[in-house]
């Protein structure tokens, strides 16, 4: 027999309760924490990568959330860097005019209604969200070594590998919306291009970039609440807030 939590959740996927909420920055956290991430001190890092060691008086090896201007040099290596790079309206996935969930609104109260020869059992407020605007989300993730000779190279590759089975060409992310569900978005990642920096080669960055584009949803739509009909007199365009009894 389903439990209160396992009820809860129904009802949150059939959309007759609330639901939580994504933002962008959730799918920036989720990009994340999907291949490993976990905060230490207030910043995120790896630990555990087979073959590969954290840089010296770290906890692990730093993944750092940057903007396409920001450079190399600012970190210290071996390191995960992730840019945000586009953001597209996802048109193939938009259905104007759905819904996230139609439920009780806050403070409604039941009520029951003499509808025709039926009873029916409701509340006097309903609460609606509209469906969130589809987007796709393009990522690139860069790991970076900064050392002379193989080991350099092996760090780097280790790394790559280490990526690449968490995001392989078909694959997702998980994302925990705002009252705690976790959710997983479909993604696709399309190759991995070197980065070798030889212009010093006694400082020499090793490389690779993977491209992770994220099939997301932003919650852009605020809730409103309509006061439902509770007579056969009232006007139509109320919200019918009852359910069959």
């Amino acid at each position: 027999m389903p439990n209160a939590a396992e009820i809860a959740l129904s009802e949150r996927e059939a959309g007759t309760s609330r639901n939580g909420e994504v933002h962008l920055r959730d799918f920036d956290r989720a990009v994340v924490e999907t291949f490993g991430g976990v905060i230490v001190e207030g910043n995120y890092y790896l630990t555990g990568v087979p073959g590969v060691q954290a840089p010296p008086n770290m906890p692990g090896i730093p993944i750092n959330f940057a903007y396409p201007e920001d450079t190399a040099d600012e970190y210290v290596f071996p390191s995960v860097i992730i840019t945000r790079d586009d953001l597209s309206p996802a048109m193939n996935r938009f259905h104007p005019g759905l819904q996230q969930y139609r439920a009780p609104a806050l403070g409604a109260q039941p009520v029951q209604v003499q509808w025709g020869q039926r009873v029916l059992n409701g509340w006097n407020k309903m609460a609606e969200r509209p469906q969130a605007v589809s987007y796709d989300i393009s990522y690139q993730i860069s790991v970076l070594a900064y050392r002379r000779g193989a080991p350099a190279r092996g760090n780097a590759n280790a790394l790559l590998e280490y990526v690449l089975a968490w995001y392989q060409p078909y694959t997702g992310i998980r994302l925990v919306d705002s009252i705690g569900d976790t959710r997983i978005y479909f993604a696709t990642t399309d190759g991995a291009n070197p980065l070798d920096d030889v212009s010093q080669i006694g400082e020499r960055i090793i490389g690779w970039q993977i491209p992770l584009l994220v099939e997301a949803e932003l919650d852009l739509n605020p809730e409103f609440t309509g006061v439902t009909a509770r007579s056969m007199a009232l006007n139509m365009s109320l919200y019918i807030g009852a359910k069959n009894g």
